[in-house]
């Protein structure tokens, strides 16, 4: 009988930890995420942080734990009044390899020519690839691939592919480095930059402004984990575009939430608002976003506060507007702090914070929304104010959306 116990208990045991087991097997498989960055490009030109020609034949990742993506671009040409180039192919990839997996990403740039030929090259391929051994868990870099063929540099031919972080002065102008390499290697990430050709100018020159930079054939590539879950967020200060997607208005000020994380650094942008096409705004704006990813637990938040805002000639006004949400764990815990103080409508005081997602009907212009929020399984978006146009004659067109204070943080 003894015997007969001892076995019914053994088995009860058993069970209890089979299930306990397969409990605790979705959380063990989540905290095993190896999340690939990477992006490319052929060119861009940009005078004193102003963008002048976009990236072109941009390819790019995002942020993915999926392994076998494959990203690519092409275009047929660049011309700009600093830069000239013939085809552009680019990539960017979530591998396997013999040893665990790789991001790799590539730019291969035709017939470059920089500021009037002081700088030309016949081809240029920049290769970055970041690597991580499964078995040890330890993470690499490469820029094998990497390779210039016809350099010149004012005037002088340069054979072969010049050494990572090659600098060469340009006189009357500034100076180019060739091989541009950077990168960070640690314990549960790591990401490489290539950056074949990246002229700055620095001296006053008929050939371009103070301040110009170009960049030919760029590639970055990065892998971090394992994770808990990919971070994702964003936020930022205003935004108005009309309905098919025309802007009046970018993102002010955004701050983004990477996937990585920022290892619990509360990242800032900000600053004071301004007006777009029609639309009326002013205050002072700090969009921040902080978040803790590793094996253990991923977290992260993203608030847009905003001081002393009017919009649209006294329609809204706040002494301040904060949208702060969060998300914990995955599946995620999303959390929504947000607040306003002193907030008026149409010269109305409200005297206390209005329930989420409050619609209001404004005569002459459409419908006004106070702390909308948009929820799913695994993200949390807020938009403290959102005034949608609707009336034919109001100050904005039609279909016009206009987003004040935005937070947005989500985990998968």
């Amino acid at each position: 009988m003894f015997r007969k116990i001892r076995v019914f208990w053994l088995a009860v045991i058993a069970a209890l930890m089979a299930s306990v087991l397969v409990q605790a097997a979705p959380a063990l498989a989540s905290a095993s995420k190896i999340a690939f960055l990477g992006d490319a490009f052929g060119s861009e030109v940009a005078v004193s942080g102003i963008v002048k020609s976009g990236r072109s034949a941009l390819s790019t990742l995002g942020c993915t734990d999926v392994v076998g993506v494959t990203h690519t671009n092409s275009v047929a040409s660049v011309t700009t009044p600093v830069l000239s180039t013939g085809t552009v192919t680019t990539s960017a990839a979530s591998e396997t390899t013999s040893t665990g997996v790789a991001s790799t990403s590539s730019a291969t740039t035709q017939s470059a020519s920089l500021l009037g030929g002081l700088v030309s090259v016949t081809t240029i391929q920049s290769v970055s690839t970041t690597s991580r051994d499964n078995t040890s868990g330890t993470f690499s870099t490469s820029a094998a691939g990497t390779q210039f063929v016809g350099l010149t540099v004012a005037g002088v031919p340069i054979g072969g592919t010049p050494a990572p972080n090659t600098t060469i002065p340009l006189p009357g102008v500034g100076s180019v480095i060739l091989n541009q390499q950077t990168g960070h290697v640690g314990g549960g990430r790591a990401s490489f930059t290539v950056i074949g050709i990246h002229v700055m100018v620095t001296l006053s020159t008929p050939l371009a402004p103070i301040g110009t930079q170009i960049f030919v054939s760029f590639a970055h590539s990065g892998l971090g984990g394992p994770f808990n879950g990919l971070l994702s967020g964003l936020a930022y200060a205003a935004q108005a575009k009309v309905l098919g997607g025309t802007l009046i208005l970018g993102n002010e000020f955004p701050q983004p939430l990477g996937c990585f994380g920022t290892g619990g650094v509360v990242k800032t942008n900000g600053g004071a608002l301004v007006n777009g096409v029609g639309l009326v705004l002013s205050g002072t704006a700090v969009d921040t976003a902080e978040g803790v990813n590793n094996h253990k637990k991923s977290q992260g938040e993203t608030t847009s506060t905003i001081e002393n805002l009017n919009l649209m000639n006294g329609l809204v006004t706040a002494t301040a507007v904060k949208a702060d949400v969060t998300a914990s764990g995955n599946p995620p815990t999303l959390g929504d702090n947000s607040t306003f103080l002193s907030l008026s409508v149409n010269g109305t005081p409200i005297a206390t914070n209005p329930p989420p997602n409050t619609k209001m009907s404004i005569a002459g212009i459409g419908t006004l929304w106070l702390h909308r929020v948009f929820m799913t399984s695994n993200s949390i978006r807020v938009v403290m104010i959102q005034l949608v146009v609707t009336v034919p004659g109001a100050p904005l067109p039609v279909g016009t959306t206009v987003n004040v204070a935005n937070a947005q943080v989500g985990i998968g």
